[in-house]
């Protein structure tokens, strides 16, 4: 039986799968990278670029034990969108990753009344942002290039910025980096309507054109494994590497058949709704976003998601601890889902906005409780409050979308760790939807998508409609 593989670099974590031509895991890893760098100044967040290459290397080994003796078709990626590394003319990094959490284009510079992220969007024509799908926002890298001219804070010898997937994927090939309209689309200098980089964003935001890759298509093989790269990994030499895509679109490859009209919710560190589009359209508040093969969707993504409620797990361990108590973050979610499942809905009229660290339309933005009373200020009322303001943020953009709605909406269709995770979190959105909620049998659906389109572009299976079907999901949740 021949495998697909697909390995997806997350924001915490790196997962990697092996999927069979009738869509089983033939096999599944996951590895807690541990690439942010801490004591960054306010306002930074980047990734160790050396962790997430070394930990790519250790799951394509692991991938290549768990499927010996079997026939390798392709080599898939995925990664975060939107954020970003420069490197020389050899690929050599000049900058860490600096990632979709990055808000230093927050930052007034001495010489200016304004923050450069404001800056840089009057310098924007209304027309050119349009067809992007999206409007620049801080940790986009269309953002963070402008931001990091502006602040004088430029690489000398940076010659081309990547993805880190589109990075890894050329370190893993000998080839020079290129780039696919999902990534493209999330720095917010590509125009995806017409499938070009947007000139008037590369001039407003003072990037050359030579700065940023080719763009080839989703999951289009770019070369094959190194001899060097196979020999630390024990894959095949000369194996099909294939073009990164975004890790929103992969999951919703690997999570919802093409042919299916309904709505997908992803809930990682971040979240997102997701659903499809006939044609190009804008929805007020919401993304239009590429989606291979050729077509598109509409996207309400947040910053608000799974690293919301972990704020509530972390702020319990903190009191706890400052009483002289240990538990780990398990024993703590334990007890919080288990107050949490006790108590009424209605939560005794508190509600939280959980905005902690603001959003892309709103980066200033912070939480807010509301209706707190002496008698519902628990830890379960606030983590059950928590939990149900990350399902009305998803619930918003769908509710102001009209006419634009999904018709025929028989079941929404889940993915992502935080949402797997969390019990509670999966009723809730049945419970405000009103939908039945269904998951993947399998897990890691980002980089299960990655590994269907590479399988898709090295002949394992002839369509996406074809890959599709082998997607199997299962009822969690009713309403």
């Amino acid at each position: 039986m021949a495998v697909t593989l697909g390995l997806d670099f997350g924001t915490t974590s790196l997962s990697a799968v092996a999927v069979r031509d009738d869509g089983s895991l033939a096999a599944r890893e996951t590895l807690v990278h541990g690439a942010a760098i801490p004591g960054l100044p306010t306002g930074h967040s980047e990734l160790r670029l050396k962790t997430l290459h070394d930990a790519g290397i250790e799951l394509l080994g692991r991938l290549a034990v768990a499927v010996r003796g079997e026939r390798i078709a392709g080599l898939g990626f995925s990664s975060q969108m939107h954020g970003g590394l420069l490197v020389d003319d050899t690929l050599l990094p000049q900058t860490e990753l600096i990632n979709w959490q990055d808000k230093r284009a927050l930052t007034v510079p001495p010489d200016a009344t304004r923050d450069l992220w404001t800056e840089l969007l009057d310098r924007c024509p209304a027309a050119a942002l349009e067809p992007t799908g999206c409007r620049l926002s801080p940790g986009y890298l269309g953002t963070t290039l402008f931001t990091l001219h502006r602040l004088g804070t430029w690489p000398a010898r940076a010659t081309r910025a990547l993805m880190v997937a589109d990075w890894f994927a050329a370190r893993v090939s000998g080839t020079s980096g290129a780039i696919d309209p999902t990534n493209a689309g999330s720095t917010g200098l590509f125009n995806i309507r017409d499938g070009h980089w947007s000139e008037e964003l590369l001039q407003a935001a003072g990037v050359p054109p030579t700065l940023l890759p080719e763009v080839h298509a989703s999951g289009a093989v770019l070369g094959g494994l190194t001899a060097e790269v196979a020999a630390a990994t024990g894959l095949p030499v000369g194996l099909p590497v294939c073009n990164p895509l975004g890790d929103n679109q992969a999951a919703v490859i690997g999570s919802v058949p093409a042919a299916e009209p309904g709505i997908q919710i992803n809930v990682g560190t971040g979240g997102q709704i997701n659903w499809p589009l006939p044609r190009f359209a804008r929805l007020p508040g919401m993304d239009t976003r590429a989606l291979p093969v050729g077509r598109f969707m509409c996207v309400g993504a947040g910053l608000v998601g799974g690293d919301a409620y972990a704020w509530v797990q972390r702020t319990a361990r903190q009191w706890l601890a400052a009483f002289g108590i240990e538990r780990s973050s398990d024993e703590v979610y334990d007890v919080l889902n288990r107050l949490a499942a006790e108590l009424p809905t209605h939560i005794d009229g508190l509600t939280c906005d959980p905005l902690f660290k603001g959003s892309r339309q709103k980066p200033h933005a912070r939480g807010q409780f509301q209706g707190v009373t002496p008698e519902n200020f628990s830890p379960g009322h606030v983590a059950l409050a928590v939990l149900q303001g990350i399902v009305a943020g998803f619930y918003s953009f769908y509710e102001a979308a009209g006419d634009a709605q999904p018709a025929h909406l028989s079941r929404i269709i889940g993915s992502g760790n935080g949402l797997r995770k969390n019990p509670l979190l999966v009723q809730e959105l049945a419970r405000r939807f009103e939908r039945p909620v269904f998951v993947p049998v399998h897990e890691e659906e980002a980089a299960y998508g990655a590994a269907l389109l590479a399988g898709i572009h090295t002949g394992l299976w002839s369509s996406l409609e074809q890959a599709g079907s082998v997607i199997r999901l299962k009822q969690v949740a009713t309403p």
